[in-house]
């Protein structure tokens, strides 16, 4: 294989870690959506689809073997390729997550989970944002964006604990609103875990350009 068709199924796996990024968003919003609107079918639809996040997840990690088995690649691409690898990681762990959020919803379907709603659309969009942002800044190798991103979690952070907060003055003393505060913590510690994620995705972007590891969270 030659260093043009090196580069070009790096290529490739750039477009398909893009792809999976998107899914991930898609379900992030879906499970979210139905949390919110108690919409079980919808819920129901967030567990069925990551299967497709699951297996492009085999497609990249087969195609970056074959790559590495088969053609030998230089260090700076085996550099980029495990960096990719490491991503995909993120990216399936932040799948699960959404899945673990379609869960509470069909748990609690029939109870009401206003106590929080505004703020967790509010979190899961800035969520969205940060995953397909640090994912440019990685297939663009912008090493200065990723580094700005992390600002994001910070915000991430903050906004969770202002919910937190919020959630448990509203459900003081009472009894079921306290079972609905303890799983809305877990809906919230979930999408604070993504966004560590996409500061992972943020650390590797600088290593892939640096070749130095700098931790950001």
């Amino acid at each position: 294989m030659t260093l043009n068709s090196i580069e070009t199924t790096i290529s490739h796996m750039n477009n398909n870690l893009l792809r999976m990024g998107f899914l991930v968003e898609t379900q992030i919003k879906r499970s979210i959506r139905a949390l919110v609107e108690k919409d079980i079918k919808l819920a129901d639809l967030v567990l069925k689809e990551d299967i497709q996040i699951n297996n492009l997840m085999r497609d990249i990690e087969d195609e970056a073997i074959r790559l590495i088995a088969t053609q030998g690649p230089v260090a700076s691409d085996l550099r980029n390729i495990f960096t990719i690898i490491k991503i995909v990681t993120d990216l399936e762990r932040m799948g699960d997550h959404a899945k673990d959020i379609a869960d509470i919803t069909k748990i609690r379907r029939e109870t009401d989970t206003d106590l929080i709603n505004e703020e967790l659309i509010q979190i899961s969009d800035l969520v969205m944002e940060f995953i397909g942002k640090s994912l440019d800044s990685f297939v663009a190798k912008d090493k200065d964006t990723a580094l700005e991103l992390t600002k994001l979690d910070d915000k991430i952070d903050e906004l969770t604990y202002e919910a937190e907060q919020k959630m448990f003055e509203k459900a003081n003393n009472n009894p079921e609103l306290l079972k609905l505060a303890g799983d809305l913590q877990f809906v919230l510690k979930y999408l604070e875990r993504n966004g560590d994620h996409a500061t992972n995705i943020c650390e590797w972007t600088i290593y892939i350009v640096t070749g130095k590891f700098k931790e950001l969270n």
